[in-house]
């Protein structure tokens, strides 16, 4: 498809999709270049609004849809960027809890176009990569919008990061840091963290999930090289209550009114943690720009009105989706799953599992079979070539348990099968990619239209 022939959403769509075809990953200094190029063209950081910048391995999706939920509580007008989608594109661009919509998409397409063309009159070489496209149509979307707050989740990483040409955010946080994208991060909590620590920048405040001491380190260490004041979150900033049949219970410790009772429409435990991250950032946010609007009220209500698709999302009757995908990730879903089962011999648990080929999918199987509840695995394939071979799935579950194991070639012959076969009691938990996730979604979404 010819660029210059785009005239609909779903071609620009179709477009982007194909760009890993055909351009290298740039170097930071080029992404910089044409992000000062147009800066110079008028579209200028400062008109972002505020801008909180989010890196980690797990959780900083979530962490900034608490953020957000509070903003537009307070009052504020709030630009979102995060990644990856699961059914559109556009759910990467939320502007006041709403995705943008196709003729937002095709008019920033076709401006980045027009600026590209401009641009390549003194750099004819530079091609943007797939996330650049959307991270510059972003920063044209908010813009255009007015938003008076951005929050910008990187994509992979931190210091190489495309979203890392922000030159002076308002805060830096850093959520949970794991083994995950070892081959381009590292393969060590260190190393990675060092790579996730690459967002702090001199002078500005940053919040942090201070749970491993490896990772910890090396935030401290790069925060104080830069000046950076550091705002720690570890076990004893937040409490759970009580587990409730769909939602969690749970306090908050708060810089200005100890602790700050919360509640979460989830069973997903590990929302108590990043609900905490998003209120240490949001209170250090209203103390760097005089936020007032921020209150004890106004994250009481965003973080109960939160809601973040495929983190242990009932999508329906006791059918969770839960995007995990990666050992640190497995074993706190593994937690939640703990949390609100209630045994009951009558209960059949179906678990559908597929995983990418660059994640340690055999520990994750080997965690996922230790699940006493679980009755049912259904594995499945996820298409493409970055899907596991489906008999390598199934080799390794059997390796680790004896229980019954289906296997579907199809995403929608393995839901059909747990749907079919479920009774009103009976549970259904999908995991073990975000691809899966965003499939099932539009499954789901498909059947109900």
């Amino acid at each position: 498809m010819h660029k210059e022939k785009i005239s609909t959403y779903q071609e620009a769509e179709n477009y982007i999709s194909e760009v890993p075809k055909f351009t290298r990953k740039n170097p930071l200094e080029e992404t910089k270049r044409f992000y000062q190029f147009l800066q110079m063209r008028g579209y200028r950081e400062k008109d972002l609004g505020k801008i909180v910048h989010v890196a980690g391995t797990n959780g900083k999706g979530s962490v900034c849809a608490f953020l957000n939920s509070v903003c537009m509580e307070s009052g504020y007008h709030v630009g979102m960027f995060t990644s990856p989608h699961l059914i559109t594109m556009r759910e990467r661009f939320v502007i006041d809890g709403e995705i943008v919509s196709e003729e937002a998409f095709l008019e920033a397409f076709l401006w980045l176009e027009e600026e590209m063309s401009a641009y390549h009159e003194q750099t004819p070489d530079y091609q943007p990569t797939f996330f650049e496209r959307l991270f510059f149509m972003g920063v044209y979307l908010f813009q255009k919008a007015g938003v008076e707050i951005t929050i910008m989740e990187t994509g992979l990483g931190g210091r190489l990061d495309t979203t890392n040409v922000i030159e002076k955010p308002s805060v830096c946080v850093i959520t949970e840091i794991g083994l995950d994208h070892m081959a381009y991060l590292g393969e060590t909590i260190e190393k990675i963290a060092k790579e996730k620590a690459g967002i702090i920048k001199q002078d500005i405040p940053v919040v942090f999930v201070d749970k491993r001491r490896e990772s910890s380190v090396v935030i401290e260490r790069t925060a104080a090289e830069r000046n950076a004041c550091c705002y720690k979150v570890s076990n004893n900033e937040y409490k759970i209550n009580e587990i409730k049949k769909k939602s969690i219970d749970f306090s908050v410790c708060s810089r200005y009114y100890d602790y700050v009772r919360l509640e979460v429409e989830t069973k997903a435990v590990y929302q108590a943690e990043n609900a905490a991250i998003a209120v240490q950032a949001l209170e250090v946010l209203k103390d760097q720009e005089n936020l007032n609007g921020i209150t004890k009220e106004t994250i009481i209500s965003g973080i109960r009105k939160m809601r973040w698709p495929g983190r242990m999302e009932e999508i329906l009757p006791q059918v969770y989706i839960d995007g995990a995908h990666n050992e640190d990730g497995i074993e706190v879903f593994i937690e939640s799953v703990k949390a609100g089962w209630q045994q009951e011999e009558r209960k059949r648990c179906f678990l559908i599992f597929s995983a990418v080929n660059d994640k340690k999918y055999d520990r994750m199987i080997e965690m996922l079979t230790e699940l006493a509840c679980i009755t049912d695995f259904c594995i499945t394939r996820i298409p493409e070539q970055r899907g596991v071979d489906i008999d390598e799935l199934e080799k390794q579950f059997r390796s680790h348990t004896d229980r019954n194991i289906h296997v579907f070639e199809e995403i929608k012959d393995a839901f059909a099968y747990c749907m079919h076969h479920k009774g009103e009691e009976d549970v259904v938990y999908i995991v073990g990619s975000l691809y899966l996730a965003g499939l099932v979604e539009d499954l789901v979404k498909g059947s109900l239209e």
